[in-house]
């Protein structure tokens, strides 16, 4: 067993460290308090093969494992929660469509995000259902050589700048619902698509909102994989996108604690740094404790996936504990602060607010706790 990154691993690690440093972290809360995109520093990350580095060369992608996605994502959200989260997020259309789609959908729309022309989206969750894939109301229709769509969805990242957006809809009424489910390729410039901002508390440069698809026509070919297989393929989708997101709530984990930590041998209090007071000190290795915790499990992850034998429980128990300790390690990072850490001029007040989503997006934690629990039970059934 080793539990160090290989030679390759840590050359990426202090590249994407460098970038990160110079590229993302000076600008943190300019795009927060502006609320846009970061096109130009996703387009420099693209350039240098850090946007999908795991989609393979042919597709215009690095080639590189789940193990390098995890730690780039971990350096980018560590430089910066907002910026590092967005750009890394770009490819959220990709590792379905990678998968399950014709050559023809992947040639043509895979390698414009990887190359940083425009980023992708997936698109789940309704007004009316979250959690409960299930009871998903959009519905597909097939007319002649044309799929039409109609319904909402809502809390889609990069729903606006995206080129396409992997949309999942019903196409059958069947028993159990979800096996009348299909997965689909929608260019947000067709007509009838339409999306709305949503204001959030957090991750302020996301592009992030809630999406109409009104008599939405796209080709028959623009369906991924088969017909009613698209809740399967996302189950598969999900074992690799909760890994990617425990790294990026792993990499905020870290930059919270950095920063407090830096301050705390600065800041004095009663004559000594803060750290050396038990009190502050006694916290510091509780976010020590928790965040090398969570560095095995995000590794595992990532490690098995690589071996090609991706384990669910373990990648929904990677992000349900990397977000958790997220939300704590950043808490504490804004109590050791003070009142500064209640300020914008501190990035921990900024880090604490990015960092709040993870344990309700890509499944909440108690949702991932039922689907460990089910996993271990043999009563998940797909």
């Amino acid at each position: 067993m080793h539990f160090e990154l290989s030679e390759d691993h840590k050359i990426l690690q202090q590249a994407v460290r460098d970038f990160a440093e110079k590229e993302i972290k000076p600008f943190g809360r300019d795009f927060d308090e502006k609320e846009e995109y970061p096109w130009d520093i996703y387009r420099k990350a693209a350039k240098l093969g850090y946007i999908g580095a795991s989609v393979p060369e042919e597709y215009g992608g690095a080639g590189m494992d789940c193990l390098a996605e995890a730690v780039i994502s971990i350096e980018l959200t560590r430089a910066d929660s907002g910026i590092g989260s967005a750009i890394d997020l770009a490819v959220l259309g990709v590792p379905m469509l990678l998968k399950y789609g014709s050559e023809e959908l992947k040639n043509k729309f895979i390698p414009g995000v990887v190359k940083g022309k425009k980023p992708s989206a997936i698109a789940i969750t309704e007004p009316d259902c979250g959690t409960d894939v299930s009871a998903m109301k959009a519905k597909a229709v097939r007319d002649g050589d044309e799929w039409v769509i109609n319904g909402s969805k809502t809390f889609i990242t990069n729903g606006s700048v995206a080129d396409y957006v992997v949309v999942l809809a019903k196409t059958a009424e069947v028993s159990p619902s979800h096996r009348g489910i299909s997965a689909f390729v929608v260019e947000t410039s067709r007509k009838g698509y339409e999306a709305r901002k949503i204001r959030k508390m957090g991750l302020n440069c996301h592009d992030t909102v809630e999406i109409a698809l009104k008599n939405v026509r796209i080709p028959k070919d623009n369906i991924i994989g088969e017909v009613n297989r698209g809740f399967y393929q996302l189950m598969d989708f999900f074992n690799e996108s909760r890994v990617k997101i425990a790294a990026l709530h792993l990499g905020m984990a870290i930059g919270a604690y950095e920063r407090a930590l830096d301050y705390a041998k600065q800041r004095k209090s009663f004559g000594k740094p803060l750290i050396e007071h038990q009190a502050t000190a006694f916290k510091f290795a509780d976010m020590f404790t928790a965040i090398e915790t969570a560095k095995l499990i995000v590794y595992k992850a990532a490690w098995l996936i690589d071996k090609g034998e991706p384990n669910p429980a373990l990648s929904s128990a990677a992000k349900l504990y990397a977000s958790e300790i997220a939300v704590r390690v950043c808490y504490e990072a804004v109590q050791i602060f003070g009142g500064y850490g209640y300020s914008k001029e501190y990035d921990v007040e900024r880090y604490y607010r990015d960092a709040r989503v993870g344990t309700i997006y890509e499944g909440t934690s108690e949702a991932q706790r039922i689907v460990i629990s089910r996993l271990l039970t043999g009563k998940l059934r797909l």
